[in-house]
């Protein structure tokens, strides 16, 4: 019995690598069982999940991600205290804009810049910390986002922020039975 709880304690304080990478050749979301474990995870297909319909999940509609977005909002407290135990390793977040012409990219420089100040203060506000970061503007062919995000994430972290806003969990059971009925 014994042995028991110390591997339930063990899996519980065990840190589990999260990687979310999209550049220009891959948009991956994986996570890495690396203490005790050897396994790697690939989270992206979930993700992609996440904002499809539900009989169809490689349509991706306008109704499904507002769905989704309901979903992220009713759980947001759960997120964010989760969030807030979390210290992020690294951090790359490039902005690529389109070049037109010398006023176009005068523009996407300006907005690149303030939109990346406002990442900036979103990230250090909702996460304990943040490592190694990493900031840019460039000028592509096409206008694009690379990000590249590692942290650390425990499960006890989770459990904790669950047992925290134990009652905003009927909430989220009682609009996801809502989604169903509506949704499909």
């Amino acid at each position: 019995m014994i042995y028991l709880l110390i591997v339930i304690v063990i899996i519980l304080v065990m840190p589990i690598k999260v990687v979310a990478a999209r550049d220009d050749v891959r948009g991956d979301v994986d996570i890495f069982f690396t203490k005790i474990f050897d396994l790697r995870l690939d989270f992206d297909q979930l993700v992609r999940r996440l904002f499809a319909e539900r009989g169809d999940p490689e349509r991706v509609t306008a109704r499904s991600i507002l769905l989704s977005i309901g979903y992220y909002r009713q759980a947001k407290n759960i997120i964010g205290t989760t969030t807030r135990m979390i210290k992020i390793k690294k951090l790359t977040f490039i902005i690529k804009t389109k070049s037109g012409s010398l006023e176009a990219d005068t523009w996407g420089y300006v907005f690149s810049w303030i939109a990346i100040g406002y990442f900036r203060d979103y990230v250090h506000r909702n996460f304990r910390a943040v490592e190694n970061e990493y900031y840019n503007h460039q000028v592509a062919a096409a206008n694009k986002i690379n990000f590249e995000c590692h942290f650390n994430v425990r499960q006890a972290y989770i459990l904790l922020a669950l047992i925290r806003h134990f009652k905003d969990i009927p909430k989220i059971i009682k609009f996801m039975k809502k989604g169903k009925k509506v949704y499909g």
